[in-house]
């Protein structure tokens, strides 16, 4: 563990028990959605008090969740993204996917989704739950953001040391070496992409219009994943699945400044106001990281 090097400290405020294996998280509102990937549950957590609200069912081994066009939409390996009312639970459409779909993102008017084994993304039109796949080459679509009006698509696959820009006009890809290996997961702030390179241990920060490294790659820990962009930007929050921790980047000069001890298995990050969730595969919890 690496103690704050810029006079603030992260602090555990809350622990909940989800059950099974705790995968995705998303924040909106009041409310925390976790996936329970064992149990095939969409879990509704009340963010203050930490308490479980409500378990609705979803299709099975769901992960990811991404909160946009008005619903929750559970990223799963069953070949669907579940879209969910966030008012009653009940799944309004499964919308067919690639194979081994990864990640789900609300941007530029659409609903978009990374397929890892599909080597495709798709694209969902909120109106009307349809969806349509195109390819992205020999590249094992892991993670997928977008920052200015582009997508950024991570390469989950040993040995890669590049991500995908895509024009979503033109469908035009361009390779942006990240200087790692497996640069699988992806975020943004302003005017950066942020790879995780899951095999080097490091995190590497791009210049969206230059697609140059912003200063060294950041260590990470033992296997960098799921990293997500701070609510005001100023941060950049990774867990390392393996070591069993999340540490925290300035997202101005791209170097780590802090390194959180969690609980067994952190899988996937979502920023609060005060901080950050943060998903444990392996013991089934949830916590709330809060920023001093």
């Amino acid at each position: 563990m690496m103690a704050s090097t810029d006079g603030r400290a992260t602090t555990v405020a809350t622990k909940v028990e989800v059950g099974g294996n705790a995968c995705g998280v998303a924040v909106s509102g009041d409310t925390v959605w976790v996936t329970d990937a064992k149990a095939a549950k969409l879990v509704a957590v009340d963010a203050a008090s930490g308490r479980v609200r409500a378990r609705y069912a979803v299709s099975a081994t769901p992960c990811e969740v991404e909160v946009a066009a008005g619903s929750v939409w559970v990223t799963t390996q069953s070949g669907v993204v579940d879209r969910v009312d966030p008012r009653s639970g009940k799944v309004l459409a499964s919308v067919a996917t690639g194979a081994a779909s990864y990640e789900t993102i609300g941007a530029l008017g659409a609903v978009w989704v990374s397929n890892r084994n599909g080597q495709s993304i798709t694209r969902i039109t909120p109106a009307t739950n349809k969806g349509s796949t195109r390819s992205v080459g020999e590249v094992n679509a892991g993670g997928l953001v977008e920052e200015g009006g582009y997508l950024w698509v991570g390469d989950d696959t040993t040995g890669a040391s590049a991500i995908l820009r895509i024009d979503p006009r033109s469908w035009q890809a361009t390779p942006v070496p990240t200087g790692g290996d497996r640069p699988g997961y992806v975020a943004a702030t302003n005017g950066r992409v942020w790879v995780s390179n899951v095999k080097s241990g490091t995190v590497t920060g791009l210049d969206t219009t230059t697609l140059a490294p912003v200063g060294p790659p950041a260590p990470a820990g033992a296997s960098p994943v799921n990293l997500k962009a701070s609510a005001d930007g100023k941060w950049v929050w990774v867990p390392d699945d393996v070591g069993d921790l999340v540490t925290r980047i300035d997202a101005a000069t791209g170097a780590a400044v802090e390194r959180v001890q969690v609980g067994a298995g952190p899988a996937v990050v979502a920023p609060s106001a005060d901080g950050v969730w943060v998903t444990h595969f392996d013991d089934g919890s949830v916590w709330h990281l809060v920023l001093r």
